[in-house]
């Protein structure tokens, strides 16, 4: 089936996403193959050669850029610098914006669409959750304009990329719990078995030989798994590994 705005509601019923999570690495990937999916899909539909910029806020968080090319890249990260926009603004767009001419709010941002090659933005908030912000940024160059049909266009792709890019962000949000949950228990391991050495070398109980633990780490200002890990490393057979067993079913 074609995708586009001809089979919007047909599309939208049969739950139609873009897949930004296969062989993405992180957020960072998604992000790049939305502006990959993104320039690719506005070229074919205004049958010219355009480039595209995505922009992620997320609130006391760096900004997240990526592009479909270095040139549409660089524009996205130069937001952060700048602060005057379409990407920066993303949170406060309401609607698409076309940003075709010097003068009045846009005039800088302009004069850099220019200077990196470019004719004319068309920025698209995107929809995402509370606490998240971001834009879609298509870009073309000299002496190419959007039509009403393209902003049309542009605006249907940039819904089926907010559904998307939320379900991305959910996925990768499930991915990262799950290491730092390995990474506590893996940490929690090379203590209690740290612990256990110190116990039996000065036979003292576990609170003791963990005080031993954080004491060294507070005079040596290393954190106590760093610690612990230096005791397993002077084993005679090396530190153990850690092994992760799933519950016993009864």
């Amino acid at each position: 089936m074609a995708v586009g705005p001809a089979n919007n509601k047909a599309l939208e019923r049969q739950g139609f996403l873009l897949d930004l999570v296969t062989g993405a690495d992180g957020e960072a990937g998604s992000l790049q193959i939305l502006a990959d999916a993104a320039a690719h899909w506005v070229s074919t539909t205004a049958g010219a050669a355009m480039e595209c910029a995505v922009v992620l806020h997320r609130q006391r968080s760096c900004l997240a850029t990526a592009g479909s090319t270095s040139g549409a890249a660089g524009l996205a990260a130069s937001e952060d610098e700048h602060g005057d926009g379409p990407t920066a603004l993303g949170s406060v767009l309401a609607a698409p914006t076309v940003i075709n001419q010097a003068g009045g709010r846009w005039q800088a941002y302009r004069r850099r669409l220019v200077d990196n090659g470019f004719g004319a933005a068309l920025a698209v908030p995107l929809d995402l959750k509370p606490g998240l912000a971001g834009a879609l940024v298509f870009l073309a160059p000299a002496n190419v304009g959007f039509s009403a049909k393209v902003v049309n266009d542009a605006a249907w792709f940039v819904e089926v990329a907010s559904h998307s890019l939320k379900l991305a962000l959910d996925v990768h949000g499930v991915i990262r719990a799950g290491d730092n949950l390995k990474q506590v228990l893996e940490s929690r391991t090379s203590i209690d078995v740290a612990c256990g050495v110190l116990m039996a070398q000065n036979r003292c109980s576990y609170a003791e030989a963990f005080s031993k633990l954080a004491g060294t780490s507070r005079n040596r200002n290393l954190k106590v798994r760093s610690v612990a890990d230096s005791i397993l490393r002077a084993m005679p057979s090396g530190p153990p590994g850690t092994r992760f067993e799933p519950p016993a079913i009864a």
